[in-house]
């Protein structure tokens, strides 16, 4: 288990394993704090398809199939996935910029990460 799944609820984590945890940090993001649906059958359009992709969809339909799940909200877990990943490409060697453009924030805020300690973020982004 990766320490970002750790982060995740119970129920989250589980399904890391299953569609990966890109996928469920876009399912949080789409309809965190919500019971969704999951179908038997899985149309092209579907909301799912939409938030998580197709291949991901169709795993968790499949292994899901006509559940009612509980999505949690995430959005400070989102936020710690997100820190972490900054650190980690920094130490990688990513410059500043690059860093700042691919997460959608200001240098700034991207040194204030990388300043900050790991799991105590107190700064939160003004503009999210």
């Amino acid at each position: 288990m990766s320490v970002e799944t750790e982060l995740l609820p119970q129920s989250l984590a589980e399904l890391v394993d299953i569609i990966g945890l890109p996928a469920v940090l876009k399912l949080m993001k789409a309809f965190g704090g919500t019971d969704i649906w999951i179908p038997k059958r899985l149309s092209h359009n579907h909301e799912l398809v939409n938030a998580i992709g197709p291949e991901a969809a169709q795993t968790l339909c499949e292994y899901m199939a006509g559940e009612r799940f509980k999505v949690a909200r995430g959005k400070a877990i989102e936020i710690e996935v997100r820190n972490r990943a900054i650190r980690r490409e920094r130490q990688e060697g990513a410059k500043l910029s690059d860093l700042a453009l691919r997460f959608e924030l200001c240098d700034r805020q991207v040194l204030n990460i990388l300043n900050s300690e790991p799991g105590n973020d107190q700064q939160q982004d003004m503009f999210d």
